[in-house]
């Protein structure tokens, strides 16, 4: 997801927090599944917490990086900050378990060390969906990025008609936006994305969007069977329209200034 707006985590960040979550859950069912002393348990324990530890050490730094970005500028981008922030209290918390179970074993409470590492072990649950999430986030925030860019370039863009698209339509436009995109020819018989990887289009989420005439399908010279993808200007027009727009903050009312005479509210200091 390398783009000219910003630093916003690139699929390849989010895989490797993929990994070292998925990592990181294993070792604590292996961990659970140990039988044996307090002692014999002890060393595997600690690996696990440095483990959980370095995870949510790289939580916490797509955490800032994403939120030292431009991603507070769209609602998608404010997604995934709140995304990563949920991940990164998540996996600080399953790293705090871990060190109480340690803490637990070196005392020979085997009993009390199990009920921690069950404890770190729900605090991840679902956290590998919740990476996808924040990476479909960013797609949608990106591809967003470049269509004003492109509008403010072309200006068949203001005169095009928007068209109403379902939330995965908008993402399949989002992923077109940087028109680099790739498809070919499946053996479905439908249409899939060879580039950008992160897309995870449906077949039928392209058909619908070139039906509606918002992308259109260039044959690729000397390749057989693909084609390059690009927003039409009704394509660009529609994905800025059909963004959710970001709520301004409100003014916060300043307090009235007591004019002399007037009466104070009950209980006010003097």
């Amino acid at each position: 997801m390398d783009s000219p707006h910003s630093s916003v985590p690139s699929p390849d960040d989010l895989f490797s927090l993929t990994r070292h979550l998925l990592a990181s859950m294993d070792r604590l069912d292996a961990l659970r599944r140990q039988r044996g002393s307090a002692a014999d348990r002890l060393a595997y324990t600690v690996r696990t917490a440095d483990a959980m530890h370095r995870t949510s050490l790289l939580a916490s730094r797509l955490l800032a990086r994403t939120a030292l970005s431009d991603a507070p500028t769209t609602t998608d981008g404010l997604r995934a900050i709140a995304l990563l922030r949920r991940l990164t209290e998540a996996t600080t918390s399953a790293t705090g378990h871990v060190t109480d179970a340690i803490s637990a074993l070196a005392h020979g409470d085997t009993k009390a060390s199990d009920r921690l590492l069950g404890q770190t072990r729900a605090a991840l649950a679902r956290t590998p969906v919740a990476v996808q999430d924040v990476g479909a986030a960013l797609l949608r925030h990106d591809g967003f990025l470049y269509a004003q860019d492109r509008a403010a370039r072309d200006p068949t863009v203001t005169g095009s008609a928007a068209v109403k698209v379902s939330e995965a339509q908008r993402k399949g436009l989002a992923a077109f936006a940087r028109g680099d995109a790739v498809l070919r020819d499946a053996y479905s018989g439908g249409l899939e994305v060879v580039t950008p990887l992160d897309a995870h289009l449906r077949a039928s989420t392209i058909d619908a969007l070139v039906a509606k005439k918002l992308v259109d399908l260039v044959p690729l010279p000397g390749q057989p069977s693909r084609y390059g993808a690009q927003l039409t200007s009704s394509g660009v027009r529609t994905i800025l329209e059909a963004s959710p727009v970001l709520a301004l903050p409100t003014a916060v009312p300043r307090p009235a200034a007591a004019r002399p005479g007037t009466s104070r509210p009950a209980g006010a200091r003097r």
